[in-house]
């Protein structure tokens, strides 16, 4: 299948990170491969190679519960023949909850040092026929590599972003110049491909302005949009509904965007509300659409009840 357009160095990435698993899966001793996307809140599965276990990708667990956040604080790789046995009473808590005993990894760092994420091989039981000074050489390269190609596709995506919005405007609904439904349907595609290639929080925000009975003031609200939300593309998904695609918590936190873009539009004179969502890693870019607009239509049913 041919890339979606803008997302050129988050594909280079995810192409990257599948030939590592397929090399570590291969013949280094362990029963699964994993690279994934670590923050400061969660760890999300990318890419994996496994045998018989359960797929790692678009898994998401809270960064405290896996053995890459306790072992990986530093560049250098690590290798444990068995988790069960380790002094920390968290990795043993890891190694109970998830299966895990035999451990190797490494961090992905940013250029600063910040830990980004982490490819690793891993096992249910413990491995003694492991070389690890071999397996810690291949992981070194494959993690200095990765790290240099996740952070220039982080670094990329908001210019890619503002370059996919461009283009949805290709589709453009001709009162407010911004992208239309159509326009907006490829827009949020391309962030879902995005978000999902990089481990990223990606939401849909859904800003509906009330009636507004002229050409001029649809318009308007338009331009109150754009003022107000600066970077963050907007369309117009209907007749009296804006779409913003938005990140998660920390990062242009959808209900900061909701509310900022509400009281812009309320200061302006509009009777707005709004809804959002935030993608499941499991889902489609749409399917988060769809549950933003559910969570607008309880707003709007919210405020009609008085």
């Amino acid at each position: 299948m041919a890339p979606v357009h803008g997302v050129g160095r988050a594909a280079a990435f995810a192409a990257a990170a599948e030939d590592v698993v397929d090399d570590l899966a291969a013949g280094h001793g362990y029963e699964a491969a994993v690279v994934s996307r670590m923050t400061d809140r969660t760890w999300t599965g990318l890419a994996a190679r496994s045998g018989g276990r359960a797929t790692s990708v678009g898994r998401v667990l809270p960064v405290e519960h896996t053995a890459c956040h306790h072992l990986l604080v530093d560049h250098w790789p690590v290798v444990e023949r068995d988790l069960h046995q380790h002094a920390d009473p968290a990795l043993r808590s890891v190694a109970e909850r998830y299966g895990v005993s035999a451990y190797g990894g490494a961090a992905l760092l940013g250029p600063d040092g910040r830990r980004l994420g982490s490819v690793y091989g891993y096992s249910s039981d413990a491995r003694d026929d492991v070389d690890a000074d071999r397996f810690a050489t291949r992981l070194a390269v494959a993690a200095a590599d990765l790290g240099r190609r996740l952070t220039s596709a982080l670094e990329a995506a908001a210019d890619e972003r503002r370059a996919a919005h461009d283009r949805a405007r290709a589709s453009a609904d001709g009162v407010t110049g911004l992208p239309d439904r159509r326009g907006w349907g490829l827009f949020l595609q391309e962030e879902g491909v995005r978000a999902g290639r990089l481990g990223e929080d990606m939401s849909v925000v859904l800003l509906d302005v009330g009636l507004v009975r002229t050409v001029r003031g649809v318009r308007r609200a338009g331009d109150v949009l754009r003022e107000a939300l600066g970077d963050l593309g907007v369309s117009r998904v209907s007749g009296r509904q804006f779409g913003v695609v938005a990140g998660g918590p920390g990062d242009a936190d959808p209900a900061e965007v909701a509310a900022t873009a509400q009281a812009a539009l309320r200061a302006a004179g509009y009777t707005a509300t709004s809804g959002w969502a935030l993608r499941d890693p499991l889902e489609g870019a749409v399917g988060t659409w769809w549950r933003a607009e559910d969570a607008l239509l309880r707003v709007r049913a919210a405020t009609a009840a008085g």
